[in-house]
């Protein structure tokens, strides 16, 4: 009789180590939270991910680090849709020296890789000379077709236009990545 009450003892610490071991297991291939955030923006559904946004725009995915609404306020002065719209190219610059490089790089990698899904050629360089073999282009080299995007710091944050170089200036480092994701809802239409 004992040997039977040490057999079920022994089973039933066994499930218990069990249950443990796989209620762990799925907390780390599945998460904590089988809740999926979403938030919807003039009809496009946003999907929250750890490290971004994600949105079906005309049939394709596209990434950001902010919604819609976080970035509406970012200043805009110009028509800049009918300059970044329907582009097949658009060359991006900023000054190799800046403080700001690091945050700028950033956020022009992550416009291409976004651009890049929807066929759109990213072009980046710098406004001079540098050590990383990169095409120097600056404002004067904007054009209908390939418009250019100056990168730069500035104590307020803003984008706009001189003369046909469109101009992307942030005041912070986490505002130059505000300002990639509203100069990618303006190519895309989400704003205006």
């Amino acid at each position: 009789m004992k040997e039977k009450k040490e057999k079920k003892r022994w089973w039933l610490i066994l499930f218990i180590v069990i249950i443990m071991i796989g209620t762990s297991f799925s907390f780390v291939f599945f998460g904590f939270s089988g809740v999926e955030e979403k938030v919807k923006y003039n009809g496009i559904v946003f999907v929250k991910f750890p490290d971004r946004w994600e949105a079906k725009i005309n049939g394709r995915t596209a990434a950001f680090s902010f919604l819609p609404a976080d970035v509406e306020n970012v200043p805009v002065s110009g028509d800049l849709s009918k300059r970044l719209q329907d582009k097949p190219e658009i060359d991006i610059t900023y000054d190799s020296n800046s403080s700001n490089s690091q945050s700028i790089a950033l956020a022009e990698h992550q416009m291409s890789l976004t651009l890049a899904n929807y066929g759109i050629y990213v072009r980046q360089g710098f406004t001079a000379n540098s050590t990383f073999e990169l095409p120097v282009i600056i404002c004067d080299d904007s054009t209908l077709n390939v418009p250019v995007v100056y990168f730069r710091y500035s104590n307020s944050t803003s984008i706009g236009l001189e003369g046909d170089c469109i101009t992307a200036e942030a005041s912070s480092s986490a505002d130059f990545i505000k300002v990639k994701d509203r100069l990618l809802y303006i190519i895309f239409g989400v704003l205006k």
